[in-house]
């Protein structure tokens, strides 16, 4: 009786140190999920989000207006340098600050005059 006795205290003894050796941590999806809906709602996200899709829409058609003025942070002024370029190479044309830039056969850029002629830059 006592050895069955001793057993059972030392069985109880090892199932409750085993159950006090795990990690008690938070379930992982809830943390993944929580760190997924802030960033969506986080303006800079959203802002970043609405800044790219903006330079897609630019890149796809050249006609569109790429407005570059002296007051534009260095960043944004070189993405938009950037973008005209691509587009110069991509289509052969881009619009910037008005006017319509041409690539021409040889690599140099150049717009029309009002004569019709064309003017290298």
């Amino acid at each position: 009786m006592n050895l069955i006795l001793i057993l059972l205290i030392i069985a109880i003894i090892v199932i409750i140190k085993l159950n006090s050796n795990k990690k008690k941590t938070p379930l992982n999806n809830s943390n993944l999920l929580t760190r997924f809906k802030n960033r969506f709602k986080n303006r800079s996200t959203i802002r970043e989000r609405l800044s790219a899709s903006f330079s897609y829409s630019l890149m796809a058609d050249p006609e569109i207006n790429i407005n570059i003025s002296p007051w534009y942070s260095e960043i944004e002024l070189r993405e938009k340098a950037d973008i005209h370029r691509s587009r110069l190479a991509k289509y052969g044309r881009s619009k910037m600050n008005g006017e319509m830039l041409f690539l021409g056969p040889k690599g140099g850029v150049y717009k029309y005059n009002s004569d019709g002629k064309k003017k290298y830059m």
